[in-house]
């Protein structure tokens, strides 16, 4: 099986009569091996050669020779075995001859193709100096060489070769003066002249040989220079004067060599071509007759391996190797036949002799230790150090020709064959460097093996030794059923016999694996890992012993041992998992005969029996013959007789130390191995047993760091069995190294699987097949609680517990299984708090007392941050089956909440149980897990919490009176229930962003008495004696960054009675937003102010009621209000309501003025309706008997009532009463689910809310006491603007007095169009408004500019429509104007518009500093102006055709 056997290599015989080979024999070897050869084939693609090694073989046709002639042709037709004995029918063949002749003898060809070796080309060296020897002797003897040597023989080409003459041209030789042709003759150099047209040697003999079409040239000429070393030893010999002749150049030889080159390739592929088509039309022709009576299989192996041998010795391999496989396939279709009892392809033997000879071997080795006398030492028994698989290790093709193999032997050949061309196509320097021409170490490193074929060897010979033991087994069996010899020999029991088989079986397979290792070791691999270098295995445990918390996982991106890996090398994963499978095998077979001897389970280190499960006891130093295992292993017979391998022998001989030590080091290679292919998974079982070793040899330490990292392996990969088993081992090595800490841990594994098992024991027994856990099996098997004995561990785990420094905490579900939360909480019914009940079931035997138990729920979405820990009041003792408990609280934080851990503490150790887990929670063994139940748990562990009627609570409110110049406010009111507080503190906080509370002017509207005020603490109060039915009602100021709506502030009560300390916390909310917006106009007469106030809703869906509005005096300035500022009026979006004001100042008043204030007193209509709402359902509930839960249900229902569309609320306002809508409307659904339906309540609750809804569907508004309640005061300022100046302008036309007369006295003045009125234009100055103004600056006077403005398309003006006058206060002037109606109509009068003069100095910007009001009095006067009309005629037509009537006016 070494690749070195298998070359491309090719015979060429050459004939050298004239002994000329010397002499270019230096310079042929260096062109060869021939390259880059291409042979293109009708049936397939070009295949292309490399390198092809050419094996020169002399033959000399002198009779004196002729013996060595046919022994060196027998050897070419034999197979290359040098340790096989020919048959008689090769010798016969090979002595005869084809009888007597002048010429050599010819050996008879074999009968069958392949067993022939024959040359692909014959190649005659011919010397001819001159025309006349090669006219007169020379070409005779070619052609009689031709006809007798290479003709060939027959019509098949099975034999097919090519034939070539090569001319040797010596120097001084009339033909050395001959060009090569005569068509490259020439006259130029110093040798004579050659004659044009004159044929050359060369060109002779090509035309005698060639053939007329000359399509093959067989004939090639070599010219040797004159220097060479060897031309004195020719005979003749060369004369020195006619070597001394011009010698051809560098370039010429050069181009002679590669036409001899190029000749050799052509002729041996041509000749190769022929023997393949001729091989392929033979085996298709045989394969054909498969079907008919005689066809043997041995003779079409041998026929159609002839033809892969032909690929074979041409180099191509890959060819070769398919006709074998296809070979091996056809062998297992005819053993599958004839096992089938069909008779096809002819018959095997039975047994193997090799196989009798070692059977006999250790019968006699077995009898002589058994008669051994004490003196007589006992005779060794053979072994076998060489490859048990070499393709020469037997005369294997002689056999299958002759029928006489048996199926082991043919499938150890077929393999050794297959495995001999995958080496050679891996060993790429081995190809490169022959045995002829060894090469340096630093040579054959330039380019590394094909590790793909090295690994697929490994991969075959892994298949190979597990399928072709069995056919060993039945090869060794077989003689024993028919030797009667064996029978008789009562020395030796059958039960020995057999022993000695399986022996010899386990010594095959350990050596064949041996051999596959020693043979696929390549240059590429890291070093440590080839054979022979076994320091190199081992890997240094330090790396490896430290502790690892990610398990497997983080194996794969780490190993847990140290490689030396190798970049950028293909195949190298391949090469090393292959070679890692071979190991292990190999180390199967040392185990197993370690099992037979009793130092290994007999299911592995770590085996668990079907009944009990306990793991055997084995005596290490035992020979297995003690302890409770005899009886199972009775039918185990331990010799050595028959294990031939020496190493093998060795380690499972003695006292087992070589058996550890040997498996620990295959052990050691095979996780070197499968750590350099990234299979860490495989590595770390191997690494388990090596770990289950080191526990039985008592090294607990280097046990324990294996175990770590093994049991978290098994542990992912759901291996439960074995994790248990390790387990075991793993506490017991911690139990020795005195770690309290990790055996603590250890031992809690290990009351989780019992807990599993038992888990799993109810399911089956209830026969549950709900989804959630659904019964499945381990992969080794059902896990029973019998399986792992935990009895005691409870108490120990308890005892060690209080020895460990920092907590330990493991999840509940490991012991425990049905943790469920009752998600309806129980109000105490003698103070503040809730209880609440859980249940679990407890799986192991042992109780376990428990010191408390604690139940953690934070808040449901969208609400975040809460969290409220219930703990129990005292301990609990835990026994197997189901244990209930309850945990109290005596907080109090309203909302929904989650429940997220339960917790169970027993001193040190907390069991966790997580009810909110996002990941996959951890499945025990044997179950598996499932979403929905994952989803269902979720849903039943929500759980709600609400304050009781005793307990006590707190509100925010807008306060009665609202200051709008004052900083905004909030009241909060704290309600003590049935509680007697004797001591507290009160805490305020902002739950609002960007809201700030004024904490610091904190003020207590009541309970002044109860509340102490500490102003270090801002924020913080503290209470005492705050007595049951009491409250306390706080002002607190805030602002904010921005408008807000609606204020949140977190009220946080510490409280403590006679039952003990409390806790209240909640936020609070209230709307702050003013439901009204206030929008003022003013107008400016000389002696008063009119102000016009319109309210309207602020928020456009609520309508608003207004009780009263009223504008209070101040000291400097006094009110009249008009009608309709008294009595109660709605408001609506689109309805706003107006209150106009008369505002005059006070006279005699010399102080500063003073702003008025607008008082309104108002109801908000939402408010008005949730109140109303909440009185009648608060009343009706406490009626019904479910007072309990108005803090529950009414939230609930304001949180749906309060989105009310504008059309119901505008309604409501117009009607007085207000439709609630349905039940149905509310959604109860969510609400109810927090009632506890056990008790009959949730339906009782129900039919109370449907009854209400229907009772109540309709709610009349305007309720006095409600009214009383919610109407609120609103205070707006209202400053009066302050005017400088104020001019009262009026512009008087001078009309005829008889412009009035035809209408009444309060018509406009008519005039007609284009008559001319006078006018006068008055101004009155006053600074009657300027209250800031000292009596010195209203002496100032101020100088203005008037402008009349007016279209020009109705008013024509005339006179100073644009002039400047200066008055101070009290002053009036008047300007005439002349006015011109233009058109007829109702004419407005001109606008008149009136602006300060900047004084000098100020710019023109500085003139909006001073206020100006300007009363144009004319503003809405009007004048009729008629068109200027003397007479008019009128027409009526009679409508009876009556004269007409004609008139003038």
């Amino acid at each position: 099986m070494e690749p070195s056997s298998s070359t491309s290599k090719v015979a060429v015989t050459y004939w050298d009569p004239a002994a000329l080979y010397p002499l270019i024999a230096p310079d042929l070897k260096a062109r060869l091996p021939l390259r880059n050869l291409h042979w293109k084939s009708p049936t397939r693609p070009v295949r292309s050669i490399s390198s092809l090694h050419v094996d020169l073989l002399p033959y000399s046709p002198s009779p004196s020779s002729s013996n060595n002639l046919q022994t060196s042709s027998a050897e070419l037709t034999r197979v290359k075995s040098t340790d096989s004995t020919r048959s008689n029918d090769a010798r016969r063949s090979a002595s005869r001859t084809r009888g007597p002749g002048p010429g050599p003898r010819k050996e008879r060809r074999h009968q069958i193709p392949g067993l022939r070796n024959t040359p692909y080309l014959k190649m005659y060296i011919l010397r001819c100096d001159d025309n006349e020897s090669y006219k007169n002797t020379q070409r005779k003897l070619l052609r009689e060489w031709v006809t007798t040597h290479a003709t060939a023989d027959g019509g098949d080409n099975h034999d097919a070769h090519e034939w070539l003459i090569l001319h040797v041209v010596l120097p001084g030789t009339p033909a050395a003066q001959q060009p090569r042709s005569s068509s490259s003759a020439s006259t130029s150099g110093g040798g004579p002249r050659w004659m044009k047209g004159s044929q050359t040697l060369l060109d002779k003999i090509k035309y005698d040989f060639n053939g007329s079409n000359a399509k093959v040239d067989r004939v090639a000429q070599i010219r040797i220079p004159p220097n060479h070393p060897d031309l004195q030893t020719l005979s003749p010999p060369v004369a020195p004067s006619a070597a001394a002749a011009t010698p051809e150049s560098p370039g010429e030889s050069e181009i002679a060599w590669l036409d001899l080159v190029a000749k050799l390739k052509t002729q041996i592929l041509t000749s190769f071509d022929a023997r393949v088509s001729q091989y392929e039309e033979d085996v298709r022709e045989k394969d054909a007759q498969r079907r008919l009576p005689g066809w043997n299989f041995c003779t079409f192996f041998v026929l159609k391996e002839g033809l892969a041998r032909a690929f074979e010795s041409v180099g191509l391999v890959e060819d070769a190797l398919v006709l074998y496989d296809e070979l091996g396939f056809g062998l297992e279709a005819i053993v599958r036949e004839q096992q089938k009892g069909e008779v096809i392809g002819g018959s095997f033997i039975g047994w193997t002799k090799e196989g009798l000879y070692w059977i006999e071997e250790a019968r006699k080795a077995l009898k002589a230790r058994k008669s051994q006398d004490g003196g007589e030492p006992l005779p060794l028994e053979d072994t076998d150090d060489g490859n048990p698989i070499s393709s020469e290790k037997k005369p294997y093709r002689e056999l299958i020709l002759s029928n006489e193999i048996s199926i082991f032997d043919f499938r150890c050949y077929l393999f050794a064959r297959q495995a001999t061309l995958l080496l050679r196509l891996g060993r790429r320097n081995a190809e490169r460097n022959p045995p002829e021409r060894p090469a340096s170490a630093h040579a054959a490193e330039i380019e590394g093996d094909d590790l793909f074929r090295l690994a697929e060897v490994c991969r075959r010979g892994i298949e190979f030794v597990t399928t072709v033991a069995r056919v060993l087994r039945a090869d060794l069996t077989a003689p024993q059923q028919e030797a009667e010899s064996i029978k008789k020999d009562d020395s030796v029991s059958p039960e020995e016999l057999g022993a000695i088989i399986d022996n010899l079986i386990a010594s095959w397979k350990y050596s064949v694996c041996t051999q596959l290792l020693n043979q696929t070791g390549s240059i590429s691999l890291p070093e440590g890992l080839e054979e022979g270098t076994d320091k190199g295995f081992v890997p240094k445990r330090t790396s490896s012993l430290g502790p690892r918390t990610s398990g497997v996982q983080g194996a794969q991106g780490s190993p847990s041992f140290p490689q030396a890996m190798k970049s950028n090398v293909t195949g190298l994963e391949e090469i090393a998992a292959a070679r890692a499978e071979l190991i292990v095998l190999a180390r199967t077979v040392l185990e197993n005969l370690a099992a037979r001897r009793g130092w290994v389970g007999r299911e592995g280190w770590y085996s668990v029996d079907n009944g009990s499960g306990d793991m055997e006891e084995i005596d290490l130093n035992g020979d297995g013959g003690g302890g409770g295992g005899g009886e199972k292993r009775k039918q185990d017979h331990w010799l050595s007789e028959g294990i031939r391998n020496k190493d093998l022998k060795e380690a499972v001989e003695g006292d087992g130390s070589s058996f550890y030590s040997r498996f620990a080091q295959l052990s050691e290679k095979a996780m070197k191995h499968y750590g350099l292919a990234k299979r860490y998974k495989s590595a770390e079982r191997v690494e388990s047993d090596l770990a289950a070793l080191k526990f039985h040899l008592k090294e607990y330490e280097t046990a324990a760091s294996h175990l770590q990292r093994m049991t978290e392996f098994y542990e992912t990969q759901g291996w439960g069995l074995i994790e248990t088993t390790l387990l075991g081992m793993y506490a017991k090595c911690l139990k020795e190294m005195q770690k309290s800490e990790e055996y603590v841990s250890v031992l809690l594994k290990l009351l989780k699987k019992s807990a599993a098992a038992e888990k799993a024991r109810l399911h089956r027994l209830a026969g549950k097949d709900d989804g959630e856990t659904p019964i499945v099996q381990s992969p080794l098997g059902r896990l029973n609680a019998e399986h792992i004995d935990v009895c005691g561990y409870v108490s120990e785990v308890v005892k060690l517990s209080g020895d460990v420094s920092p907590e330990i905490t493991t999840p509940m579900l490991n012991l425990w299984s049905d943790i469920s939360v009752d998600p309806y909480p129980r109000h105490l019914t003698d103070r503040d708090g809730f209880e609440v009940g859980v249940r679990m079931r407890y799986l192991l035997n042992d109780s376990l007392p428990v010191d408390r138990i604690t139940v953690r729920v934070v808040s449901a979405p969208p609400l975040q941050g809460r969290e409220l820990t219930l703990e129990s009041t005292s301990g609990v003792v835990m026994r197997r089956g189901i244990v209930k408990a309850s945990v109290t609280t005596s907080q109090t934080i309203p909302g929904r909440y989650i429940v997220e851990q339960l917790a169970i503490h027993v001193g040190k150790l907390k069991f966790m149980h997580e009810f909110m887990a996002r990941t996959t929670p951890e499945v025990p063994l044997g179950l598996v897990s499932n979403s929905a139940a994952a989803a269902s748990l979720a849903k039943k562990t929500k759980i709600s919490f609400y304050p009781s009627p005793r307990g006590l609570t707190g509100k925010l409110q807008m306060p009665k009176e609202i200051h709008l110049e004052k900083m905004r406010m909030v009241e909060i009111v704290v309600l003590a229930g049935e509680n007697n507080i004797s001591k507290g503190q009160l805490r305020i906080k902002s739950a609002t962003a960007g809201l700030r509370l004024i904490t610091s002017s904190l003020e207590a509207l009541t309970g002044s008495d109860v509340v102490v005020v500490n102003a270090e603490t801002p924020g913080t109060l503290g209470l005492q004696d705050f007595s049951a039915g009491s409250e306390i009602r706080l002002r607190l100021p805030y602002n904010s960054d921005n408008e807000l709506t609606e204020l949140m502030v977190r009220l946080e009560v510490d409280y403590t009675t006679e039952k003990g300390q409390f806790a209240f916390i909640e936020t609070l909310n209230a709307l702050v937003a003013l439901p009204l917006a206030v929008n003022v106009q003013d107008i400016f007469k000389e002696h008063a102010l009119y102000s016009k106030f319109q309210v309207s809703t602020a928020a456009a869906e609520v309508p608003l009621r207004i009780c009263t509005v009223n504008l209070r005096d101040s000291k400097t300035f006094y009110a009249e209000g008009g009608q309709g500022t008294s009595g109660r009026m709605t408001v609506f979006s689109k309805q706003p309501a107006n209150f106009t004001y008369k505002i005059k100042r006070k006279e005699d008043v010399v102080e500063p003025p003073e702003s008025l204030a607008l008082v309104i007193e108002y109801t908000n209509m939402d408010e008005e309706l949730r109140h109303t709402v909440s009185n009648i359902f608060e009343e009706e509930l406490e009626a019904a008997g479910f007072g309990r839960y108005v803090h529950w249900l009414l939230p609930n229902f304001f949180a749906r009532f309060r989105h009310r569309s504008p059309t119901e609320l505008e309604t409501a306002a117009l009607l007085e009463e207000f439709e609630i809508g349905t039940y149905e409307e509310y959604g109860w659904e969510d609400a109810l689910e927090a009632i506890d339906p056990r008790s009959g309540e949730r339906e009782k609750i129900e039919t109370w809310l449907k009854e209400f809804f229907t009772k109540h569907a309709s709610i009349a508004l305007k309720q006095k006491h409600i009214l009383e309640t919610i109407t609120r005061s609103i205070f707006i300022p209202v400053e009066v603007p302050a005017l400088q100046v104020m001019h009262t302008v009026s512009l008087d036309l001078a009309c005829d007095t008889d412009s009035r007369s035809l209408s009444s006295p309060y018509a406009p003045p008519m005039v007609t169009v284009g008559v001319a009125l006078p006018a006068t234009l008055s101004i009155r100055h006053s600074r009657g408004w300027d209250t800031l103004a000292s009596p010195e600056a209203l002496e100032k006077p101020m100088q203005f500019f008037y402008e009349v403005q007016h279209n020009p398309d109705t008013w024509l003006v005339s006179g100073r429509k644009r002039a400047h006058f200066t008055a101070k206060h009290g002053d009036s002037v008047s300007f005439p104007l002349v006015l011109l109606p233009v058109r007829p109509g109702h004419l407005t009068l001109p606008n008149v518009e009136i602006k300060r003069v900047p004084e000098k100095g100020e710019e023109e910007e500085d003139d909006d500093e001073v206020s100006c009001e300007t009363e144009y009095r004319a503003n809405a006067d009007v004048v009729l102006v008629l068109p200027d009309i003397r007479a008019t005629t009128v027409r009526i037509d009679s409508a009876y055709g009556a004269d007409q009537v004609t008139g003038m006016a």
